[in-house]
């Protein structure tokens, strides 16, 4: 199949950035991955206690839907399509995909979208000519690293993911002190965008294009918008919303947390 077909599909689908790589470097049984980039950032919000990519519908539903739509397009038969979930390294793909180069926080950075962007690609069996990683490299300047709260950023491209203030606002259970305390300091409910919003590579950041990222948005929630609500509840109101994943107590328990810090003070 031709590159081109795919391109032309995509952007009707409002896909403008894809890529294409071997799926053998990914020890899966397909020819080919097809990746696409779907941007997420809608400009500065003050007063947000959510991360970024938590504002508008959930992405993992959002992407599947569009790269089924861009399957049956194309005509695929035999196709898998993935985006954050699987042993798949999303990341890794889209740099093979010429898609982004890595940030010293590990994430990918594309030259329009900054590193606000989800990743979704299809691995399929048709034939395309592959892509070439991006020669753009990331500035090192250390701001991601120095900035991080929890101290997760290694400065190597790595971080230490048990550490990551994210992974810690979607842990369970009852969390350690000094993990509280990070939560209390940055209002941090769900999620983490320090990183990203230091990074120099996102300071002119495009804004996406896509309606189900940019309109209904939920940018903060206060304890009391969850206390009242059944389980069964919550995920009525907000089961099309990443943050619902990990279920109300998780969401309850961080706000509980900032409520408890503003009342100690």
């Amino acid at each position: 199949m031709e590159n081109s077909k795919v391109i032309a599909e995509a952007k009707k689908l409002g896909l403008d950035k894809v890529g294409f790589c071997s799926a053998k470097d990914f020890n899966q049984n397909f020819k080919s991955v097809i990746a696409a980039v779907f941007p997420y950032y809608t400009g500065k919000i003050d007063g947000a206690n959510i991360s970024k990519y938590c504002f508008g519908l959930d992405y993992h539903k959002v992407v599947a839907r569009t790269l089924s739509r861009l399957a049956d397009a194309l005509g695929l038969n035999g196709f898998e399509i993935f985006c954050d979930i699987g042993k798949n390294d999303d990341r890794k793909i889209a740099h093979r995909c010429g898609l982004g180069f890595y940030g010293i926080n590990s994430l990918i950075i594309n030259e329009e979208y900054g590193s606000y962007f989800f990743i979704g690609y299809i691995f399929c069996n048709e034939d395309f000519e592959y892509s070439a990683p991006v020669n753009t490299v990331c500035k090192r300047c250390m701001a991601c690293k120095n900035a991080c709260p929890a101290g997760a950023v290694r400065g190597d491209f790595t971080i230490d993911a048990d550490k990551c203030l994210s992974n810690v606002t979607q842990k369970k259970g009852e969390l350690q002190c000094n993990e509280i305390a990070m939560i209390k300091e940055n209002n941090s409910v769900f999620g983490c965008d320090i990183c990203q919003d230091v990074c120099p590579h996102n300071k002119n950041a495009k804004k996406s294009h896509f309606d189900a990222f940019t309109k209904n948005l939920i940018t903060k929630l206060e304890y009391e918008d969850l206390a009242n609500l059944s389980n069964k509840e919550f995920l009525k109101k907000y089961g099309e919303r990443a943050f619902a994943w990990r279920g109300k107590k998780v969401v309850e328990r961080n706000l509980s947390y900032i409520k408890d810090g503003k009342s100690e003070k």
